[in-house]
């Protein structure tokens, strides 16, 4: 997969929480682990449109 995609792969992937986010806050229903693994998952994404496009990006997560 191409730098590229992987960024593009991150940012669909942060999209996709945010949007269950908004409606889990506004429910009252988003934990504050929740909300912490949100925001490891932004701060990565951030990382990688900062990132160095010549580079490799290296993408290492755990599902729970």
């Amino acid at each position: 997969m191409t730098p590229n995609a992987q960024l593009a792969v991150l940012a669909r992937a942060a999209q996709w929480e945010l949007d269950a986010a908004a409606f889990e806050i506004g429910g009252g229903r988003y934990t504050e682990h929740q909300r912490h693994q949100l925001a490891n998952q932004l701060a990565a994404l951030v990382e990688a449109l900062r990132s160095d496009a010549s580079k490799p990006l290296i993408i290492d997560a755990v599902a729970e």
